[in-house]
């Protein structure tokens, strides 16, 4: 080991040029480093903890994802009331206080409502109210809903009754309506959601327990929200034009009709956060005009909300199920808490958006 360390001593001395630049090259690396970790001091990351914030959502209403205050008001009692719209009847009553709304045609290219109201919405008058359609009837099926109206078409009071709705036809049931005498028949019949609560408890009536609530979403903050549109669905002529502006500021929509902000006659507007239009077949059945709408099956539907256009479909399995949408994906649309309108229109009906 010593005669190794020997000559290990005795290389250096023949090689001293050789170790001057070794030593050299080392110092500067050394120096090199001490330096840049004394200047440039390398950036500690401590990675924070993931907070998960859980937010204490509370109980929300099935019907239209409102945020209620308690279990008992998920799912509550549903009116569907059979609301008019020919220019004799306006202004309508209650229609600014709807929870959720179809519109579709009845005969010679006039539209009607399936107004629903949750009770405990307490609207005044609701109306004037007018006579049922078979297609109603199955939209006010998917809710288990008390069904207000005043007669019908012949094909809609054969059948009501094999429904899961609760019936209140006034010809049967007059003490729930009213007649106003500052207005001649038919267009002066008016319920409430008082009188249709009375019913529901009179006829005691259960809610259905196997409700299929759509999925909801928070809206989208003002900053993602595009500028100010127009919606139109024409239906038919000028007054039947159905218009909606979209109000960015708010992240509604304000409905038009003929020209016209369309206003209940209590001065409500009609706003809304989500609007659907629904294309179906819709075939004329007899010289009346009578009308038979596809309600089962899919179809094409283009979803209005958050400002933007999205494109997709409606299916609908079987008679009682709940009417779903879909965008072109397959998924699931979700929609904003609060009112959404359903307007249904034949295939092939003008919708622009500008």
């Amino acid at each position: 080991m010593r005669r190794k360390f020997q000559q290990i001593i005795t290389f250096i001395k023949k090689q001293p040029k050789l170790w001057l630049v070794v030593f050299l090259l080392v110092f500067t690396s050394l120096s090199g480093v001490i330096f840049y970790n004394i200047f440039f001091p390398k950036e500690v990351i401590v990675k924070e903890e993931e907070k998960v914030i859980e937010e204490e959502s509370g109980p929300v209403r099935l019907l239209d994802g409102i945020a209620v205050q308690n279990e008992s008001e998920i799912n509550p009692p549903i009116f569907a009331v059979q609301v008019e719209n020919m220019v004799d009847s306006w202004p309508l009553s209650g229609l600014s206080r709807a929870d959720l709304v179809y519109e579709t045609l009845v005969e010679a290219g006039i539209t009607r409502f399936l107004a629903l109201f949750t009770e405990g919405n307490s609207t005044g008058a609701i109306g004037p109210v007018r006579s049922a359609r078979p297609y109603y009837i199955d939209w006010a099926e998917e809710y288990g809903a008390l069904y207000a109206h005043s007669g019908g078409s012949p094909e809609a009071l054969q059948i009501v009754s094999g429904y899961n709705v609760l019936n209140v036809d006034e010809f049967a049931n007059g003490k729930y309506f009213w007649r106003e005498t500052s207005r001649y028949a038919p267009h002066n019949l008016y319920t409430s959601s008082d009188l249709l609560s009375q019913a529901f408890i009179n006829k005691e009536a259960k809610v259905k327990d196997n409700f299929e609530a759509w999925q909801f979403k928070d809206e989208a903050v003002v900053e993602f929200r595009p500028e100010n549109s127009i919606i139109n669905i024409d239906f038919s002529s000028v007054n039947y034009l159905a218009k909606w502006q979209y109000l960015k500021d708010e992240n509604s929509y304000l409905r038009y009709q003929g020209e016209k902000i369309k206003k209940d006659k209590e001065g409500g507007e009609i706003k809304v956060k989500n609007i659907v239009v629904q294309f179906t077949e819709i075939i004329v059945l007899d010289d009346v005009g009578r009308k038979k709408i596809k309600t089962i099956g899919s179809g094409e539907a283009i979803i209005f909300q958050d400002g933007i256009k999205i494109e997709g479909e409606w299916k609908k399995e079987k008679r009682g199920d709940r009417t779903r949408f879909y965008d072109r994906n397959g998924v699931e649309i979700k929609f904003n808490p609060g009112v959404t309108w359903i307007e249904v229109a034949p295939i092939g009906t003008e919708i622009t958006f500008e």
